[in-house]
């Protein structure tokens, strides 16, 4: 009975904290947790940014939870926003498996809860799936890196972290490009996290060993700047093809000033603002599609132009364990 009350008293108190770092809003209005695995890059931050700019057009309240990368924090989050009486929830799960229990919970409570940028190991819990396809994104990436480094180039490949849904998409766009190019060969392969710093210690790595490198193929921005970097450094920029995926504010503006070579943009503004909308119809009642993807366009210098301006960043309420 004490370890009940214990275990009682812990979720009122993380209720409570949720409630206190969350916004004060009118009575009545519908809200929206948007819980993040993370708030440490530009990625995440224009989406977040852009599904709370989306919330003030549609009168909707979303409140941005960080994650921390942390999977359990995830969950704490998702049950508090449960215990708070949220309309709706959106989550970017730090994992594929990572969520579970907060999928349940917001079954439980018959809150609709989808997911977004990556699915769940058990997507069927969740009402829809909004992001970009990341099959799309690798294949379209790797068909261009081939058609600037030819038919008999080297490839060095950056992962995001083992086993998350986009390294596992992304690669498999890959692989199903290059089994159609016989001649080109990837000569050096690791993860890299998505982690701008980590890239730069493992292409520093990678240059140590001699190896040829025509193309380093990363599967996000912060990967491929950290590469790009290493690359300067060691007086490389010009002999290496870098490439990234997410369009991101960073990776645009090297694109824009002769760094990056190209990137994928999955309209990341538009996943926010599209995930809001998706929401917002399920909060309503609703019928939303199961998956909705954005679009997978190549920039490069000649298109950079055309993308629209990141959003604002928004800043993100406290997780309960602060």
């Amino acid at each position: 009975m004490k370890r009940v009350l214990t275990t009682l008293g812990a979720l009122i108190l993380a209720a409570a904290m949720v409630s206190a770092c969350a916004p004060r809003v009118p009575a009545g209005t519908t809200r929206i947790a948007l819980v993040m695995s993370h708030m440490t890059n530009s990625f995440t931050t224009t989406v977040a940014g852009a599904a709370v700019a989306e919330g003030k057009e549609l009168g909707v309240q979303v409140t941005v939870f960080d994650g921390n990368s942390d999977a359990a924090t995830q969950i704490s989050q998702i049950e508090s926003a449960v215990a708070q009486g949220y309309d709706g929830i959106l989550v970017e799960p730090v994992s594929k498996e990572g969520i579970a229990p907060g999928l349940k919970a917001a079954n439980e409570a018959e809150i609709p809860i989808a997911t977004m940028v990556q699915q769940a190991e058990q997507q069927d819990r969740a009402a829809s799936y909004i992001g970009g396809d990341d099959t799309a994104a690798g294949t379209l990436q790797m068909e261009k890196v081939i058609e600037a480094i030819g038919e008999d180039g080297t490839v060095a490949i950056l992962y995001g972290p083992m086993g998350s849904d986009g390294q596992l998409q992304r690669k498999a766009g890959y692989d199903a490009v290059l089994a159609q190019h016989p001649g080109v060969s990837v000569v050096l392969e690791q993860t890299a996290n998505w982690d701008t710093a980590e890239a730069l210690t493992v292409t520093e790595n990678w240059l140590s060993t001699g190896t040829h490198i025509d193309a380093i193929v990363a599967q996000n921005d912060s990967m491929a700047l950290g590469a790009l970097k290493a690359l300067t450094n060691a007086g490389r920029a010009e002999e290496v093809h870098v490439s990234g995926v997410d369009a991101t504010d960073d990776g645009v503006a090297s694109i824009r000033n002769g760094g990056m070579a190209g990137t994928v943009s999955q309209d990341t503004a538009g996943i926010g603002r599209l995930a809001v909308q998706t929401m917002d119809k399920l909060i309503k009642g609703e019928e939303v599609e199961a998956v909705n993807f954005t679009e997978a366009v190549w920039i490069t210098a000649d298109n950079v132009d055309s993308l629209d301006s990141p959003e604002a960043e928004p800043s993100a309420s406290a997780s309960p364990e602060e």
